[in-house]
C-alpha cells in the first residue's frame, strides 16, 4: 500500500477512535497505542488522560512483564506530513522532572492537574513503583514529519520518538481478503543447504531477501499463524534490539531460531529459491520487526529458514506442521485455545446453523467474508462473562479468559445458539447506546457490557425470556429472528431511562467520575444492575405492558 492510500486508511481508523472516544488528538493516541504500541482498545481507552491541566501527559501506561512505566504525549495535525521542530519536543523533556523519583510524582498529585490524571497517578501506585526502582518511559507522537532541529534535539535524550514516517513504516493492518501470491524468486548467498527428499529445504536466506515475500505489512502471509503481529512483546523488543545494532548483523544467525514455509513448490537452483504459494507458519514476529526495520538491513543478517513443500489439498499436513512449528514469543493461550475441541466444535456449529449470517472467528488474522457479521472467540468469551456469568467487571480480563476461567466461560452447556443470543442483545446495546446520556460512559466499552447484564438479569426474571435462555435456537429461526431483535430493542428503550438516572445520580454525588475503574469495580456493577433491575420491575407493577413478554408477543401479533 503506498503512502497516500495508508494515510487515508489511518485517518480513517482515528475518525473510529473519535466518534466513540475524545477529540482528534486523543483520538489518534488511541488509535497509535492500538495499532502500533500494539495494546488492546480498552487498555488504549484508558491509558489517556489528556485534557486541561494535564502537564503534558497525556497518557500512561504501565507495562506490567517489563516493570515500564511508560508516559504519552501526542500532537496531531489537521494536515500529515507537516513538518514538527523540537519545541514541543523539549516541553515533553521537561515533563521527566515529574517522574525523576517518588518525590516528584507525590508533588505531581498534590500540583493543580485534572481528576483523570490524579487518579492514574494514584491507581497505578506510580510514585511507590518509582521508589521500587521501576523503569520510566517516555514516548512522544506526531502525525507530523520530524526537520532537522528535532532530529538533532531527539539526539540528545531518551525519549522515544514516533512522526508520520516512523508511524508509517511501522503500520500494519490486516487485509479484508486474502491476497493470492504470485510465485517469487529470493537470492542467496550461502551454497550450503539441505534438502530433504524433494519435500523440504532448510537454508540461510538474507533478511533483505526475505522482506520482499508478498503479505507482510497486511498480514496475509500468515494465515496460517496460530497468532499474527504481537507488537512490543519482550522478545520482539530484544530482536529488534540487535538489528539495530550493526555489531551483531554476524552473529544473527546464531542467536535467532529460524522460521518455517510452506508452499505448493519450491525450486532451487544457482543460488535462487522460486516459492509458488507460500504462507509463513513460524516467524511472524521475526519477518514483522525486521520489516518495520528494513532500512538498516544489510546481507550480513542472514536467517534459518525451512521451506516444506505441501499439497495444496492436504491440510491435515499442514495443521499438523504449523502446531509443531516451534515460535520464539511464548504462544498466548488465546491462541492455543483456538485449536481445541471446543473452539472448533463451536465454530463447526456457528457454520452448521448460521453460516449465513455469522462467522465465528477462532484464530487471529481469519476473516469474515461471505457472512454478514462475525464473532472473534475472545468477545465471545466477553459476552459470556457479561451475559450468562453476569460479571461484566471481568470483561476486561482477556488473559484469564483462556487460562483459569476457561472451563467456567466455555462450560459444556456452551453452544453456538447461546453465544450468538448474546451477541444480538449486544448488537441491540451497541445500535442505541446513543441513548446513554453520560458522554464518556457511552463511549466506554465495559459500560455497553453492564448493560447487557442488567438485561439478562431482566429476561431471567421473565417467563418467556426464561425460555428464550434456556433454549435460544428456537427463537433465532429466520423466520422470526426480527421478533427477538425488536423486542430487545424496546426493552432497552425502557432500561435506559433507569440507566441513565443511576449514572446521572452517582455521578453528581462524585467529586470526580472515575468511570474508568468504576465499570472494573464488582460492588458498583452489582449496585447499578440491582438498581436498574429493581426500577424496571417496579414499573412493570404500573405498566404490565413493559414486561419483557407482553413486548415479545405484541411483535409477534
Amino acid at each position: 500500500m503506498d503512502r497516500t492510500k495508508c494515510i487515508e486508511r489511518i485517518r480513517k481508523e482515528v475518525e473510529y477512535f473519535k466518534q466513540n472516544y475524545r477529540n482528534d488528538n486523543s483520538a489518534f493516541l488511541i488509535w497509535f497505542l492500538k495499532n502500533i504500541f500494539c495494546l488492546s482498545e480498552q487498555d488504549s481507552v484508558d491509558a489517556v488522560c489528556d485534557g486541561q491541566r494535564d502537564k503534558g501527559i497525556d497518557a500512561i501506561y504501565y507495562d506490567e512483564n517489563d516493570e515500564n512505566i511508560i508516559v504519552f504525549q501526542s500532537e496531531f495535525s489537521p494536515d500529515d506530513d507537516k513538518n514538527s521542530g523540537d519545541s514541543k519536543i523539549r516541553e515533553f523533556a521537561g515533563v521527566m522532572n515529574w517522574f525523576k523519583d517518588s518525590d516528584s510524582v507525590r508533588s505531581l498529585e498534590s500540583a493543580l492537574i485534572n481528576e483523570e490524571l490524579k487518579n492514574k497517578l494514584t491507581s497505578l501506585s506510580i510514585a511507590d513503583k518509582i521508589e521500587q526502582e521501576c523503569k520510566v518511559s517516555f514516548v512522544y507522537v506526531t502525525n507530523k514529519v520530524f526537520d532537522r532541529n528535532a532530529t538533532e534535539f531527539l539526539l540528545t535524550t531518551k525519549i522515544e520518538a514516533y512522526d508520520n514516517n516512523k508511524i508509517l513504516q511501522q503500520y500494519i493492518y490486516i487485509a479484508e481478503e486474502e491476497i493470492k501470491k504470485s510465485p517469487i524468486t529470493l537470492s542467496i548467498q550461502n551454497e550450503t543447504f539441505i534438502n530433504y527428499e524433494n519435500k523440504s529445504i532448510v537454508l540461510s536466506i538474507p533478511a533483505i531477501e526475505l522482506i520482499k515475500l508478498e503479505g507482510i505489512q497486511d498480514q496475509t502471509l500468515f494465515s496460517r499463524n496460530v497468532r499474527l503481529w504481537q507488537g512490543n512483546s519482550r522478545v520482539n523488543k530484544d530482536l529488534v534490539k540487535t538489528i539495530k545494532n550493526q555489531k551483531e548483523h554476524d552473529n544473527f544467525f546464531l542467536y535467532h531460531n529460524g522460521i518455517s514455509i510452506i508452499c505448493t513448490n519450491y525450486t532451487f537452483k544457482d543460488k535462487s529459491l522460486t516459492l509458488e504459494n507460500y504462507q509463513v507458519i513460524n516467524g511472524c514476529q521475526s519477518l514483522k520487526s525486521l520489516y518495520q526495520n528494513r532500512d538498516i538491513l544489510d546481507n550480513k543478517i542472514q536467517i534459518l529458514t525451512k521451506v516444506i513443500k505441501i499439497q495444496e489439498v492436504d491440510n491435515n499436513l499442514a495443521n499438523k506442521i504449523t502446531k509443531n512449528a516451534n515460535n520464539q514469543n511464548a504462544i498466548a493461550l488465546k491462541d492455543l485455545r483456538s485449536n481445541d475441541r471446543i473452539q472448533i466444535g463451536l465454530k463447526k456449529s456457528f457454520e452448521e446453523f448460521y453460516s449465513d449470517k455469522v462467522c465465528y472467528l477462532i484464530k487471529r488474522g481469519e476473516t469474515a467474508e461471505r457472512h454478514q457479521d462475525s464473532i472473534p472467540i475472545d468477545y465471545a468469551a466477553q459476552l459470556i462473562t457479561a451475559f450468562y456469568l453476569e460479571e461484566s467487571y471481568k470483561t476486561h480480563l482477556k488473559t484469564n479468559f483462556f487460562s483459569n476461567d476457561y472451563e467456567k466461560i466455555f462450560t459444556r452447556d456452551m453452544n453456538c445458539h447461546k453465544i450468538y443470543l448474546a451477541h444480538i442483545v449486544f448488537s441491540s446495546i451497541t445500535n442505541l447506546i446513543e441513548k446513554v446520556e453520560n458522554e464518556k460512559v457511552r463511549a466506554y466499552g465495559l459500560a455497553r457490557f453492564s448493560i447487557l447484564t442488567i438485561i439478562k438479569k431482566i429476561l431471567e426474571n421473565d417467563e418467556l425470556g426464561n425460555n428464550i435462555l434456556k433454549s435460544p435456537r428456537d427463537y433465532l429461526r429466520n423466520d422470526i429472528i426480527e421478533y427477538l431483535k425488536e423486542s430487545i430493542n424496546k426493552l432497552f428503550n425502557l432500561v435506559v431511562l433507569d440507566y441513565n438516572d443511576f449514572i446521572n445520580e452517582y455521578s453528581i454525588n462524585q467529586k470526580f467520575f472515575d468511570y474508568k475503574n468504576l465499570f472494573k469495580n464488582k460492588d458498583f456493577c452489582e449496585k447499578l444492575t440491582n438498581s436498574v433491575y429493581t426500577a424496571h420491575r417496579k414499573s412493570i407493577v404500573r405498566h404490565p405492558e413493559d414486561s419483557f413478554e407482553h413486548i415479545y408477543r405484541e411483535y409477534q401479533n
